[in-house]
């Protein structure tokens, strides 16, 4: 029986369905630049294998609703890299950092997250197969070629069932078109372009006299790609299709754009910074002192002033569109020797060279201890009224004279499958593959301070410094570059992942069935053993925290994990032509798990699925047991210290929290009101993982509808709530000083204050610092749930064809509980934006093209919902008065894109197009809810992009 007549077969079990669940799901059915292809019948489809189950057939789909991206949306949207468009549906999250403008942190490459549970739960495949992970430990998205995307399937809901660990909020996967035959090259180019004319930030940077860009930008943030591939059939029944990309995307700094060109202060009112700046600001330690600490800076005349000296604007020189150049390539082949043998290899390649930018180094506090008659800092006790004999002081200067930060970060990644399936008799089919998945990262940290450097230096280089020392003088703000050079160095930290996937699955129907089903039941048995390996090899420097601008050390992990896992999946036809019901499937799925870092685990779904009206209707409803394992990293990292962004409710002059609530966080009494602050809003933690973690669990429910109710309409809605229990999360310091200011011993305890001043930010030491401990555990929940809708129409209209789709979210519930047993720590970010929450309640894409001749004119509308500006608590947000003066919230945006494509000479395409039409800026806000540039995450961050590609097919 050959490769066509197995095709057959499998139509004949599903065709029934196959038009309302292949068209309702579909949330991007592009129209076909003609005006002469006929529309879709259920007579003329293929079967095809469903992401979200191993069944050869499509009737099943009914109990998992899979949405479809066609490959054509990636020409339309001038996305040429998949997390371009992938990540802009609202399925997808609104707050991950998906893409390259994320900088600091940033883990250099792209993943996807559904429902914004984080991409360690969201399992990303190429063809069904998992992909290599990037240092992260998560799916690095970078190793797939856009241009050989067929269609993105976006399975919502648990499908550990299916795929094992890590598929808790569902699963993205990449289809290639590994059927092409002829030779493609696309060339493309894009840009972004901006008129500077936001008011207000420029009132705000004209008060402190920076400079900022004026008029239009010209085209920036420039992005060139080509794109190769080449397919065709050999031999009596082989195909073979090879491709290699290149692309290169150009920096774009924050200082290129008005509304980014000073970091904002907390409130918004103020163009903010650092205190380590230059001249250099001080803190002062000296025991005769209020509070037993003040902060100093070098004035007029060299006289030293209380208070700090003026901030650092470190934004401009910060990348806002990270720059990376990559390289992939990848082949497949697959042979049908006959209807038992037919042997496949696949191939991906990905070289990918990044880049993170941030502000200059600098001495960050570091502590050198001084006599008060010491010549070297002059006047500094008397003039600040210090009486002691010796004192320390924490010195914070700015590295203007050595340039920004920057880390270097290459990548080399790769997968390998190689596999054989076939028919095993007329009713069963098999496959068996083994997939070897590697990443090898190298990061080079340029341009820091070495913090064993520094204290000599400060102290004009004493009897004993390092060789080549040279008076860093920051007491009469007289620093060289010299000085500057002799105290920066290079760190460099390597990481390896690797994995491997031996997969055998046989599949097929057992010749039986219920006897008022008319049709047998169908069956999957499968076994997987999958083996994970990690490691990160930090030089001595980046493993002892040796650089002042770390924040914390990068420490050595070496750990791997093996599971060895059994699975099954059944289609049960329960009945078929009862009067107005053509047919009610079940569905089942069951894994068992035996994990070599936490023991056995199982997880199963069940799903039905009812068709009426000859298949154009159909009821759905599934639920899922999902679980994640930990991580290598989760469960093997040291602990270190490291910084978190956000507020000490105790520092400052006039502390948000009183006295007795300070002094359950550890402030003596005669350091309340005397607190450092930290104008950037960074503060240490005592972060690392726990060998003792658990996997956690998900519920996954789905319950909607499908329907083609005429000709040319498909329609979807689908109701999914996911519960997650024992999350592997830290508690988040915030929360830990919340619940001590609330008298919970418990949590008061991770809480450790630098005794000198009460403050959690001064400093790197994890034995001396203060800092909040928040490491690793099984402690949160989450319940999130919400709608999707889909909808798509088609008509002919004059010469052409009109293709309208819509897809949409409405978010009903996005329940965070960071302490599973206190209730009162739990929070619905549904609709509401604060220090921990960004989740608009209703987000869209709806699109039109029109098609005609060689002609096509696309329309699409990308909105997403305004956001109340609302604590956890539910009490107002108070601290951002940009929001607070618009109404406590963020009102809708509105996104126009426009595209058009023209047919040349019957071998090429030509696409224009610009997307955010009316240059829309993102919306700002202060300093303590961005994610990058002043700027909330999720919203269209550099203006207007225009791009072109032409793209020849022979």
């Amino acid at each position: 029986m050959s490769n066509r007549a197995i095709s057959a077969r499998r139509h004949r079990l599903s065709v029934a369905l196959a038009t309302a669940v292949c068209c309702a799901t579909s949330i991007s059915a592009a129209a076909q630049d003609t005006t002469s292809a006929p529309a879709t019948s259920p007579a003329t489809l293929d079967a095809v294998i469903v992401t979200g189950t191993r069944i050869r057939s499509q009737t099943m789909t009914a109990a998992s609703p899979v949405a479809e991206i066609q490959g054509e949306e990636f020409r339309y949207t001038g996305a040429t890299k998949v997390e371009d468009l992938v990540n802009q549906y609202p399925q997808l999250g609104f707050t991950s950092g998906f893409d390259n403008f994320q900088n600091n942190p940033s883990q250099g490459y792209a993943t996807a997250s559904l429902r914004d549970l984080g991409a360690q739960r969201t399992l990303s495949l190429v063809n069904g197969r998992r992909i290599p992970k990037g240092l992260g430990e998560t799916p690095d998205l970078s190793i797939i070629p856009s241009a050989l995307v067929r269609r993105v399937d976006v399975l919502s809901g648990g499908a550990s069932a299916v795929y094992g660990s890590d598929a808790v909020a569902g699963v993205v996967n990449f289809v290639l078109d590994d059927d092409f035959e002829g030779v493609n090259v696309n060339v493309g180019y894009s840009a972004f372009q901006h008129k500077n004319e936001n008011h207000y930030m420029r009132g705000l940077m004209d008060e402190v006299g920076y400079d900022y860009p004026t008029g239009g930008s010209g085209f920036d943030g420039i992005s060139q790609n080509i794109d190769l591939s080449i397919g065709g059939r050999f031999g009596e029944g082989g195909h073979a299709i090879a491709w290699a990309t290149w692309r290169e995307n150009k920096a774009l700094l924050q200082g290129d754009r008005d509304y980014s060109s000073c970091a904002l202060n907390d409130s918004g009112t103020a163009c903010g910074g650092s205190s380590g700046a230059d001249p250099a600001n001080f803190t002062v330690l000296a025991p005769s002192l209020p509070g037993g600490n003040i902060q100093a800076h070098l004035g007029p005349g060299s006289a030293w002033q209380p208070g700090f000296g003026a901030l650092y604007n470190y934004a401009p020189v910060n990348y806002y569109q990270r720059p990376d150049t990559r390289y992939t390539a990848g082949t497949r082949i697959k042979y049908e020797v006959n209807e038992h043998v037919q042997p496949y290899l696949e191939a991906m390649f990905v070289n990918r060279r990044s880049a993170t930018q941030i502000a200059p180094s600098g001495t960050f506090n570091t502590d050198v201890d001084v006599a008060c008659d010491n010549a070297i800092i002059g006047t500094l006790c008397s003039d600040l009224g210090i009486t002691d004999d010796a004192i320390t002081v924490l010195v914070n200067k700015r590295n203007v004279e050595g340039g920004p930060r920057a880390t270097n970060q290459e990548t080399t990644s790769y997968r390998i499958t190689a596999g054989l399936g076939g028919a095993i008799n007329e009713d069963w089919t098999y496959d068996a593959s083994f997939t070897y998945n590697r990443s090898s990262v190298k990061d080079e940290s340029i341009n820091d301070f070495v913090t064993d450097r520094v204290r000599s230096a400060l102290l004009g280089c004493p009897p004993g410094s390092f060789s080549g020392c040279t008076f860093y003088n920051v007491w009469q703000d007289a620093v060289t570059e010299e000085a500057a050079k002799a105290l920066q160095g290079v760190g460099i930290v390597n990481y390896v992942t690797s994995m491997k996937v031996f997969n055998a699955y046989a599949s097929g129907d057992l010749g039986v069935g219920l006897p008022w089903a008319n049709q047998p039941i169908s069956l999957v048995l499968g076994y997987e053993r999958r083996q994970e390996t990690y490691e990160r090899t930090p030089d001595s420097n980046m493993a002892t925290n040796n650089f002042t601008g770390l924040g914390g050390p990068t420490t050595a992990v070496a750990g791997d994990l093996t599971v060895d896992e059994f699975f099954l999946e059944s289609a049960v036809p329960l009945l078929s032509d009862t009067g107005s019901l053509d047919g009610l499937d079940l569905e089942l799925g069951y894994r068992y798990s035996d994990y070599s870092t936490s023991g056995g685990v199982n997880t199963w779904k069940a799903g039905l699925g009812a068709k009426f009206a000859d298949g154009r209707f159909l009821l759905r409803t599934g639920w899922n047991r999902a679980i994640r394992a930990a991580g290598i990293t989760e469960l093997y990292e040291n602990q270190s210290i490291g910084l978190w962004g956000g507020s000490d409710p105790c520092a400052g002059s006039a502390p948000t929290w009183n006295a007795e609530q300070c002094a359950l966080t550890g402030v003596a009494p005669s350091q309340y009101g005397f607190v450092p602050d930290n104008p950037a809003g960074q503060y240490n933690l005592l972060g690392g993982g726990n060998l003792n973690l658990d996997p956690e669990t998900a519920d996954t429910w789905t319950i909607g509808f499908a329907a083609a109710p005429i000709e040319g309409l498909n329609l979807s809605l689908d109701y999914y709530r996911i519960e997650l229990k024992d999350a592997i999360t830290s508690i988040g310091p915030s929360v830990i000083l919340d619940l001590c200011a609330r008298g919970q011993a418990e949590m008061c305890g991770l809480v450790r204050r630098d005794p000198r001043t009460g403050d959690l930010w001064l400093g790197s030491d994890p034995e001396s610092s203060g800092l909040v401990v928040d490491t690793l555990g099984n402690f949160g929940s989450f319940d999130f749930s919400g709608i999707d809708l889909t909808a798509s129409y088609a008509w002919p209209i004059g010469p052409g064809r009109l293709t309208t789709s819509l897809v949409g979210t409405y978010l009903l519930e996005q329940t965070k509980q960071p302490v599973a047993e206190d209730a009162s720590t739990a929070y619905d970010c549904a609709g509401r934006v604060n220090e921990a929450c960004n989740a608009p309640e209703w987000r869209h894409v709806a699109s039109a093209r029109y098609a005609f001749d060689r002609y096509g004119v696309g329309l699409r509308w990308r909105y997403v919902g305004g956001l109340d500006y609302v604590n956890n608590d539910g009490t107002s947000g108070t601290t951002d008065e940009i929001l607070v003066n618009r109404g406590n919230g963020l009102g809708s945006y509105n996104y126009i894109d426009l595209s058009g494509s023209v047919e040349l000479w019957d071998v090429a395409t030509w696409t224009v197009g610009v997307n955010n039409v009316f240059d829309k800026e993102p919306p700002l806000v202060g300093g303590t809810l961005v994610l990058n540039g002043n700027s909330l995450g999720g919203y269209d961050q550099a203006g207007r992009f225009f791009f072109t590609s032409l793209s020849f097919r022979f």
